[in-house]
């Protein structure tokens, strides 16, 4: 499956680069955060990402 979204040619030390790089800016807790300032200045709430990053970065280190 990651393959239809990512290049199929990237090599596992790429893979788990990209891994690590989503996994900086992926925090269930940040996204709540930012979703409760939203609501909070007014703004509907967006629809919720952090799961989808999670398993696209788990699928990413795991073992081809």
């Amino acid at each position: 499956m990651v393959d239809l979204i990512l290049d199929p040619g990237l090599s596992v030390a790429e893979r788990r680069a990209l891994a690590d790089q989503l996994a900086t800016f992926t925090d269930v807790r940040v996204e709540r955060y930012w979703r409760l300032m939203g609501v909070l200045n007014g703004h509907p709430p967006f629809p919720p990402a952090a799961a989808a990053y999670e398993w696209l970065i788990a699928a990413l280190r795991a073992e081809r």
